[in-house]
């Protein structure tokens, strides 16, 4: 049985964030807007101001190994407030399996949901599992943006999907 705690990350947990994002960039380009080399100028104080400007949740080993992270950015315009983006979906090879992607979505449902009427997300279309994991949330495809990323010369499908809590 893992047991993992979940929380908060904080401007501290910059160098650590940046470690696991760039693992999840350079193993699965697809899954990710962001490219790797990208990230790779941002600045840990760059960083910090990222983790200041979104919840951005962490599942922790019990030896304090950060093996998963999600983020939630809420929209900043009055007319989007109510709106809310899960981004940066990224779990370890040792976390999967084990409940922890549905422990951190569920940490992010939870800080999105206090205050947005509407929950975003976008998923490549190849990845079945994240896709099965969204569903069983609550999540709905709303559309499919074809040719969405282009790593080299082969395209990706993203698949937009939704949650709308009513509140």
């Amino acid at each position: 049985m893992h047991r993992f705690s979940i929380r908060r990350l904080q401007r501290d947990d910059a160098s650590t964030f940046r470690e696991i994002r760039l693992e999840g960039l350079a193993r699965h380009p697809e899954a990710f807007g962001a490219s790797h080399q990208e990230e790779l100028d941002y600045s840990l104080t760059q960083i910090g101001d990222r983790i200041e400007n979104n919840a951005v949740i962490g599942g922790f080993a019990d030896d304090g190994t950060l093996v998963g992270v999600v983020a939630v950015g809420r929209s900043k315009g009055a007319k989007m407030r109510h709106i809310a983006s899960i981004w940066g979906m990224y779990v370890r090879p040792q976390g999967r399996g084990t409940g922890l992607s549905r422990l951190l979505m569920i940490a992010a449902l939870d800080e999105a949901t206090s205050t947005c009427r509407s929950i975003r997300l976008s998923v490549v279309s190849s990845n079945a599992a994240a896709i099965r994991l969204y569903e069983s949330l609550g999540f709905r495809a709303w559309a499919v943006d074809t040719e969405a990323l282009r790593i080299g010369d082969i395209y990706h499908d993203e698949i937009l999907m939704r949650l709308d809590t009513g509140a």
